[in-house]
């Protein structure tokens, strides 16, 4: 991996998805049993659900939260985000309404993406309350909850971005290594949880770092 010719972590993916094709990318147990994502599939819907945020209004420098335990639909998520030239502002699963509602509004986070039911509940409750958040995808089904922000389903969201999927190289060309990849809050153990803004080339910059290293 050439780490100097990456200009953004979206690209940074995608170079090494055209490279590795068919080879696992990442496992995940299913029915008891460690299954394999290929780089192909992954890179497949990263493309398909950024475009799909695009269709939501989610535009470039937009902030996007992120709420999911570990598992591959966080890493796709996060890559989709970013692939959209949008910010993932990643959220604690044990945060309450009101933490939520802080990380949403400081942020001015337009969009939420959120893993389980449980969660779902709380995210919706917190974005009721915060004006700039327009759409919550869950990833998981998050039917019968009230909410007056509109909510989509993962599949959904999927489903949209396939019909104009080459649109996405475009939407990574136009990412600069210095725009913001993420803005993650701290734990708030020493006052009110701030944002850290982390540009592409900060985090490229500790890939290579690592490397180098190892």
């Amino acid at each position: 991996m050439d780490y100097d010719r990456c200009r953004s972590l979206p690209a940074m993916f995608f170079d090494q998805a055209d490279r590795l094709g068919d080879k696992p990318f990442m496992w995940a147990k299913q029915e008891g049993v460690y299954q394999p994502t290929s780089w192909r599939a992954a890179a497949r819907d990263v493309r398909r659900l950024a475009l799909g945020l695009r269709s939501l209004g989610v535009g470039r420098r937009d902030r996007v939260a992120l709420v999911a335990e570990s598992r591959p639909e966080w890493i796709i998520a996060d890559l989709a985000i970013m692939t959209a030239g949008a910010i993932t502002v990643p959220a604690y699963v044990t945060h309450t309404v009101e933490d939520h509602r802080h990380v949403l509004a400081d942020s001015g986070a337009r969009a939420a993406i959120v893993s389980k039911p449980a969660l779902s509940a709380r995210v919706l409750a917190a974005a009721n309350q915060v004006d700039a958040v327009k759409a919550v995808i869950a990833i998981e089904p998050a039917a019968g909850q009230a909410s007056a922000v509109d909510l989509f389903s993962w599949d959904d969201c999927l489903a949209s971005g396939a019909a104009q999927e080459d649109g996405a190289d475009m939407l990574v060309a136009a990412i600069e290594p210095d725009d913001t990849a993420c803005l993650i809050y701290t734990s708030g153990t020493g006052g009110i949880p701030k944002g850290v803004m982390m540009s592409h080339r900060n985090i490229i910059a500790n890939c290579r770092g690592a490397y180098r290293l190892l």
